[in-house]
Parts: C-alpha cells; structure tokens; sequence
C-alpha cells in the first residue's frame, strides 16, 4: 500500500461516518409510501458519507500543516487534491439528487459541504460552533433522507430537530472526554471554555430543552397537528430524560456509553410514532411478510 493510499484510507472514520448514513436510511424509511426510491435513497446516503470524509481531509489538514496538533498523514498537495475531489464528488451527487429526487435533496447535501469544508479552521475556534456543527449535520442528513422518497412536511422537521438537541448535549459530554487534550491545544470547547460543572449544566438544559420539545410533539400528535402516535412520541422524551440524568450523576465515561444507548431508544420511538404504520420501512415489512402496525 503507497503512502498516499494509506493516508487517504487514514481519514475514513466508521464511527462518525456511519451513523450519518445510518441516519440517512432511517430517514428515507421513515417518510410515507409504499416503495423505496433505492437509487436516490443510495445516493444520498453515500453522499454524507462523503462529506463527513472531506471534513476529516479538510481537519487532517488543518491540524496537520497549519496547527501543528497532529503529524499530517498527506502532504499538502496531497490534501489539497483530495479534498478538491471529494467536494467535486460530492458536489456531482447533490446535483444527481436534486435531478432524481427532490431539490431538497440536493440541497441537504450542499448543507453537509459546507459544514465540511467550516469546520476546520473556522467552525471548531467556537464552544458553540464546534458544539452544534455535527448535530446540524445529522439533522441536514434527516431531511435529505426524507426528501429523497417524499416532500419534506412538519413531521420530519420535528423529528430534525429533536435530534438536534440531543446530539447537542451529548456533544458536550463527548467533549468532556476530550477535555485535557482540548485545553492543551486550546481548543475551545465547552467543557474547556466554561469547565465541567458549567458544561454538565449547560448539557442538561439542552437534554431537557429536547425532552419538552419531545413532549410537545406528543402533544401536536394529540391535538392533530402532526399526525403521529402520541404515545410513541412521548415514550421517546425519556431518551432526553435519561440522558439529563446521566450527565449530572454519573461519570464522563460511563455518561456517553448511557448516552449513546439512549439514543438508540431515542430513535426507535421517534421512528414508530411517526411512521405509525404508513411509512416506507412498514411497506417494505409487510412486503417481507413482517408486518408493521
């Protein structure tokens, strides 16, 4: 393997490029019909994968040549290209989208680019930036996801954003693992910036901003504003709940592995009440003779 191949290879990260797509799967499942779009739904998920790669081209970069904080796995022409590329590549497929699919579609991606291409040097200077920039993301990844199989409508923008403010808090918490390495190189996340009693806090807000989000959506499903299983909605605010409750009482450690569980349950709740048996992912269990409810 040459070296350039092995650099390049170095910035392929499964564990934050595969929940984007996972994420983008789950919203081309979750949005009503009785087929899957396969090709746009492929599509867009290998394109945030894609962008979440020229994000980590554009950091090794930035860190390795400008900042210092990482010995460089390419050269700077090396870098340079690639990330050319992968914008290029990527660029083509919010192009593809926007033909097969729906502009919104393509323009999610467009969204997913740009983060890529902000985050280092600019978005990651920010306790707040750095905080929010791949919880936008994954929420760009929902509504791409479900513009890829059907119009976009205010069930799927609820769901967005309750991830958002999940993903937002369990941000902090993940940053407080990094927090000694964070300072060392200044660098300015929350935990660094405000320490970690304040960040604790400031996580929990946001877990409990998200789990009153949550209920309100139950609400919306209750009253008939969303059409939604309101109890499945409301099951789902103990994902936010749970994560308040591990942020200020456990670990940092043991706080993320509860976390992250939490999310998964997070997930599924949102997905059944939303989908409530008229979505893509139900149509393609009765068709495997599962059935969904």
């Amino acid at each position: 393997m040459s070296r350039v191949t092995g650099g390049l290879l170095a910035y392929v990260r499964p564990t934050f490029m595969l929940p984007a797509v996972g994420m983008s799967v789950y919203a081309a499942v979750l949005a009503p019909g009785e087929r899957l779009a396969l090709p746009a739904a492929t599509l867009h998920a290998f394109a945030a994968g894609a962008a979440l790669y020229v994000a980590h081209l554009r950091d090794g970069y930035v860190d390795g040549h400008h900042r210092g904080e990482e010995t460089p796995r390419l050269s700077v022409p090396a870098f340079r290209w690639a990330i050319r590329l992968g914008a290029g590549l990527v660029l083509a497929l919010a192009a593809a989208l926007g033909s097969i699919a729906t502009p919104i579609a393509g323009l999610s991606v467009l969204g997913l680019l740009a983060l890529a291409l902000a985050h280092a040097p600019y978005l990651d200077q920010h306790p707040v930036t750095v905080t929010v920039d791949y919880p936008l993301g994954i929420a760009l990844v929902v509504i791409g996801g479900y513009a890829t199989q059907s119009a976009i409508d205010s069930r799927v923008l609820a769901v967005a954003a309750a991830f958002f403010g999940l993903l937002a808090g369990i941000k902090i918490s993940i940053d407080a693992l990094d927090a000694d390495f964070d300072r060392s190189i200044d660098k300015q996340t929350i935990p660094v910036r405000f320490g970690s009693v304040a960040a604790d806090r400031i996580a929990a807000g946001i877990f409990g901003a998200t789990a009153v989000w949550t209920v309100a959506i139950a609400v919306a499903g209750v009253v008939g504003v969303l059409t939604i299983d309101p109890l499945l909605a409301l099951a789902a605010a103990v994902g936010p709940l749970g994560c308040l409750g591990a942020a200020v009482t456990t670990d940092d450690e043991r706080t993320v592995r509860l976390q992250m569980g939490l999310t998964y349950a997070f997930a599924a709740s949102l997905f059944f009440a939303v989908c409530n048996g008229r979505c893509v992912g139900a149509a393609l269990l009765r068709s495997a003779g599962l059935g969904l409810g």
